[in-house]
């Protein structure tokens, strides 16, 4: 079989909080390695985000910060970052907006750990046990530096302030209607998938092409990436309206939903 490239989403793809990496998803991977086939990740973390047991996998390209960051077999191809000051101007306007921000870097997550809010407790901690050493104090720091931002809202958050401000320069992602993605203008998954592909066919004698793709996700920020590649799959446990965008969908992705759907390509 033709080698072929699978993009990962991390979140409510191949990872949750309460139950970790499914293992038959490991599994999976794993025989698409075997196979010959090219897994990558491709989230909507930076990668200071990412925890141990996801690089595990050993998937060995990265498409991270929601397509700002491009990594193969450890060599950076590129990354985005914000120019000095613009993370503290964002962040600045999203305190008067009532908004907690979360400045996301490649090689440090900033928090503002003097004002966390309860809301948010419960995520900082499980950060703060798997990367403590990557977690900053967003009033403690010189320079923030960072590929994105997000914000958590409250009950009197101004988001409609947040995104008139900032439509020109970023394009937002809204989860659940409890945090705000700001992904710079000219970024996404699908950007960095097809770097990918460009990085792949320049420096490969056995090309990519846009045929051989597929990709999992199960949110708005993983919609131009499903749509992007030839066989975009929503998981199960997407919502309705997500679900019912896309042609194909799996089972839940901790109810074999990656593994079957591989099964059904042919890939594994």
């Amino acid at each position: 079989m033709k080698r072929k490239i699978i993009f990962f989403d991390i979140d409510g793809t191949i990872y949750s909080y309460k139950t970790g990496i499914p293992q038959d998803t490991a599994e999976a991977i794993s025989m698409l390695k075997q196979a010959g086939h090219i897994p990558v990740i491709c989230t909507g973390r930076t990668k200071a985000m990412i925890f141990e047991e996801m690089f595990q996998l050993n998937t060995n390209v990265l498409i991270a910060g929601a397509g700002t960051y491009l990594e193969v077999d450890g060599t950076v191809i590129y990354k985005y970052e914000m120019e000095s000051g613009e993370a503290e101007e964002i962040i600045a306007f999203m305190n008067e907006c009532h908004i907690m921000p979360i400045a996301e870097g490649i090689q440090h997550l900033y928090y503002p750990l003097a004002d966390m809010k309860a809301e948010y407790q419960k995520v900082y901690r499980i950060y703060q046990e798997k990367i403590p050493d990557k977690i900053r104090d967003i009033q403690g720091c010189e320079r923030i530096a960072v590929s994105k931002i997000s914000g958590r809202l409250l009950e009197d958050s101004r988001l409609d302030r947040l995104m008139n401000k900032y439509q020109d320069r970023f394009n937002f992602v809204i989860h659940g209607g409890v945090l705000a993605e700001m992904i710079p203008k000219g970024y996404s998954k699908a950007v960095g998938i097809r770097r990918l592909i460009d990085y792949y066919n320049k420096s490969n004698s056995d090309s990519i092409s846009i045929e051989d793709t597929y990709a999992y996700g199960d949110s708005m920020n993983d919609f131009e990436m499903l749509n992007y590649v030839r066989f975009g799959v929503a998981m199960g446990n997407s919502d309705f309206d997500f679900k019912n965008k896309m042609k194909y969908v799996t089972e839940d992705f901790d109810k074999g939903g990656i593994y079957l759907s591989l099964k059904r390509f042919g890939l594994i």
